[in-house]
């Protein structure tokens, strides 16, 4: 999982990046330095930067490495519940033979990372729904497959948390100190207010929907980067590909949450993103024959409690598919 762009990386690394973009880049290095699937990206963003030809200075920061691992073998990584909280030393000691390529900027970011004491990661698995109260006694609550990182207190006038998959969070107000969602390159910005977001990696649409407050949607699509404000009763979706943006509006006072009951809605979105839902909700597999149906689009909501069939019949009905289940896998077909 990612939390930041290539782009950002190399500014940070050349020493150009601003306050915000740091503070991005810290949150990539605590998620990913122990990460495999990360190694390759860090490696060749680490190569567009000239390391220094300076041996004396290389040996003063390899000698601050080895004190700096020495010290972090002392320490031991705390279990959360679902999660882990894991000192960023840890994970710098990790990185330590690539890390030692940026020279200057290791002390800096060192001493940047020892800022912040910890941050704690929760995961909620398929069909799992996970409260996390946080140190400002917001609480987010997610579902399916989702996971939160948050540190132990917020600092530097802004309350920031990282998320993938989806969440419903009630915010505590304070307007002078901001609250950031963030999933990749998407911010939700607000003061105090209630709201769902879904952003899953395997998806291609984020999803904002607002029951109470005001919210900044703020997102950096393929096609350039794009800001909204959203009102109470608004859902928005942004493709991230197309950027394409969709509004929909519902009754605030009707809307039904999922950390009530099961609540699924569909708004716009392709055959091929609802099976991922319902696959997260219902964790059973469902395979679409057609490839082509895939990209057929369907508005629908299910909040009493129907079950996988019923919702999938209820789909299929008015788009000319059928649905049938062999050895407990489901497949849509066209008719």
């Amino acid at each position: 999982m990612k939390f930041i762009d290539s782009e950002i990386m190399e500014r940070y690394l050349r020493g150009e990046s601003d306050a915000q973009e740091k503070q991005r880049v810290l949150m990539w290095l605590l998620l990913n330095l122990k990460t495999p699937s990360a190694d390759e990206e860090f490696t060749a963003l680490l190569n567009k930067v000239p390391s220094t030809d300076d041996t004396e200075r290389k040996q003063r920061v390899k000698s601050r490495l080895d004190s700096l691992m020495a010290a972090e073998k002392q320490r031991t990584c705390k279990h959360a519940r679902k999660g882990v909280v894991a000192t960023l030393g840890c994970l710098l000691a990790a990185a330590c033979v690539a890390i030692t390529l940026l020279a200057g900027n290791l002390i800096e970011t060192r001493n940047e990372m020892n800022q912040v004491v910890s941050w704690t990661e929760v995961t909620a698995s398929y069909g799992e729904k996970v409260a996390v109260t946080l140190p400002d006694n917001s609480v987010i609550w997610l579902h399916n497959d989702s996971k939160l990182i948050y540190p132990d207190s917020f600092h530097g006038g802004v309350r920031q948390v990282f998320v993938s998959g989806e969440v419903y969070a009630d915010i505590a107000k304070n307007e002078d100190c901001p609250f950031v969602v963030s999933s990749d390159s998407v911010n939700v910005v607000v003061t105090g207010t209630t709201f769902n977001f879904r952003a899953y990696p395997d998806m291609t649409n984020v999803e904002l929907t607002l029951i109470e407050g005001s919210v900044e949607l703020d997102c950096k699509t393929r096609q350039g980067r794009q800001s909204m404000d959203v009102v109470p009763g608004e859902t928005v979706t942004v493709d991230m590909v197309s950027g394409n943006v969709g509004k929909f509006l519902h009754e605030p006072e009707s809307y039904v949450s999922w950390n009530e009951r099961r609540a699924l809605y569909f708004n716009d979105q392709t055959l091929d993103d609802i099976v991922k839902e319902l696959q997260r909700e219902f964790n059973q597999p469902i395979v679409i024959a057609d490839r082509a149906l895939g990209r057929t689009r369907h508005f629908a909501s299910f909040v009493n409690e129907e079950s996988l069939m019923d919702i999938l019949n209820a789909l299929c009905t008015h788009s000319g598919m059928r649905v049938e289940e062999r050895n407990s896998t489901i497949y849509i077909y066209n008719n």
